[in-house]
């Protein structure tokens, strides 16, 4: 056995390719020595719920019970590493030449640069750097490091940080950092730093044990204008962060299903909730929610009421919105129209601008639609009043659907894997907009796109031509090889 280190409790820790929390450092009635007491990520690691023979030493966080165990310090123990550690054995590759300066320019001017003199070796190659990557290195603190003033991004994710503390003495020593990354860590409990951090895009996705409040507290200490809390189980959003300053906002795959407490955020111009299934219903808007918002990603979400999508005709800047893989869009040309037809602001749809032409188009078809429906439409009135009322609605929607080409889309990967799949695309779509549709189908943007109507593949080479330069039409085929 070895001794437990100063800083054990509360580090995280691995051994044996089982992942756990230190919540215990002591003595256990009836044994000899010391022993820690591990909350293991995963449940099926542990034992008991931290106490012994009646006792509590220790409780467990998570939702198992019994994830908690008693294990002797021993030499297999992985601890992690600090950063300059970490950066050290990912970029330090000549030491011999040291520059050691007494002062670097910060953004606030002139920083002290404590302690080069006797980290020189260490840090001679990291001082040039701007950007500083150290992914999955087993980051655990900081640790002895003078002030890395040219950093602008720092990305710590999946590494073994615990608690805001850490995260502050690490901001203290990147005083210019733009962009931090501490996705996939495991830090817990409330905020409370010091003043003087600044942060402008902060991740933290793939954080189940963070609250939103938790989260919150931090972005309003660091003043961050964007921020991503997705992959993380979040199913409430608490009202407790002021959030003032942030614009915006990723919460993507999550659990949530309400937003209303979002409503207030004066500045929030861009916000994503792709991937919520449990968001069904878009809230009702009323003056003054919502007042800076210019985007909605609402794609592979649960919305399946066009009544709940008119809300969004509240609001007075939102240009962009997706609203693919929805149960309300599930019919791709006439969603299409219905959204256009619905919302007189939109100028990005799904990705694919949305250029005065086809806003015509589409406004015309949703007032076709609109003699085929028992629902009174939004905006019929007005859109009456500039286009005219439908006197054929049949021949009109001839015409519209003349336009329209219902192609298959075969998306052919490397490992010979093929995806097919059937879609109505307007023939006057230009190819990058057609790009754009492929590139989320692909999950890819390196490929090549060709089509065929029954001849020979025809490489479709230019991004600014309409789809039917290269005669596609109903029956068309178009492949998108990954390169």
């Amino acid at each position: 056995m070895s001794p437990a280190p100063a800083s054990a409790l509360g580090r995280w820790i691995s051994i044996d390719g089982d992942d756990g929390i230190v919540r215990f450092v002591g003595p256990v009635d009836g044994t000899s020595g010391t022993w820690l007491g591990v909350e293991w990520a995963n449940p099926e690691r542990g034992k008991h719920d931290g106490s012994k023979d009646g006792k509590q030493y220790f409780t467990c966080k998570s939702k198992g019970t019994n994830s908690g165990s008693f294990i002797r310090c021993v030499d297999r123990i992985d601890w992690g590493q600090t950063l300059l550690e970490a950066a050290r054995s990912r970029y330090i590759t000549d030491t011999s030449k040291i520059s050691t300066p007494s002062t670097i320019d910060g953004r606030r001017g002139k920083i002290e640069a404590v302690g080069f003199d006797k980290i020189a070796n260490e840090q001679s190659d990291l001082l040039g750097l701007t950007v500083l990557g150290l992914d999955s290195l087993r980051v655990y603190e900081l640790g002895p490091c003078g002030v890395m003033a040219n950093v602008r991004s720092l990305s710590l994710a999946r590494n073994y940080l615990t608690g805001w503390q850490q995260v502050g003495d690490i901001l203290a020593a990147f005083p210019n950092v733009d962009t931090l990354d501490i996705s996939a860590n495991h830090i817990e409990g409330p905020v409370s730093l010091g003043a003087g951090l600044g942060v402008h895009t902060l991740r933290v996705d793939s954080s189940p044990g963070l609250t939103w409040a938790e989260v919150g507290g931090f972005v309003d200490h660091v003043g961050a204008r964007s921020l991503s809390f997705g992959w993380s189980e979040l199913s409430q959003l608490e009202s407790s962060a002021a959030l003032g300053l942030l614009e915006d906002l990723k919460l993507e795959y999550n659990h949530l299903s309400d937003i209303t407490s979002l409503a207030s955020l004066p500045r929030l111009r861009s916000l994503s909730l792709r991937g919520n299934q449990e968001f069904t219903e878009i809230p009702v808007i009323h003056e003054s929610m919502f007042p800076s918002l210019e985007s909605l990603h609402l794609g592979h979400t649960g919305v399946s009421q066009w009544l709940s999508v008119d809300h969004l005709g509240q609001l007075p800047k939102l240009r962009t919105l997706y609203l693919a893989h929805t149960p309300v869009a599930s019919e791709s040309h006439t969603s299409h129209a219905m959204v256009i037809g619905r919302l007189a602001n939109i100028t990005k749809l799904d990705g694919s601008l949305v250029s005065p032409e086809e806003r015509t188009e589409m406004e015309r078809y949703y007032l076709v639609l609109s003699t085929q429906l028992e629902d009174e439409l939004p905006r019929l009135a007005e859109l009456i009043a500039k286009h005219g009322r439908p006197r054929r609605p049949v021949a009109i929607d001839a015409k519209i659907k003349s336009r329209l080409a219902q192609v298959s889309i075969h998306v052919v990967r490397r490992s010979s894997e093929e995806e097919v799949v059937t879609k109505s695309l307007l023939k006057s779509m230009l190819v990058r907009q057609l790009h754009l549709v492929v590139a989320r189908l692909a999950k890819s943007r390196d490929f090549q796109l060709y089509v065929t109507s029954g001849g020979q593949w025809t490489p479709l080479d230019c991004d600014t031509r309409e789809l039917s330069f290269y005669g596609v039409e109903d029956g068309s085929v178009i492949c998108a090889v990954l390169q």
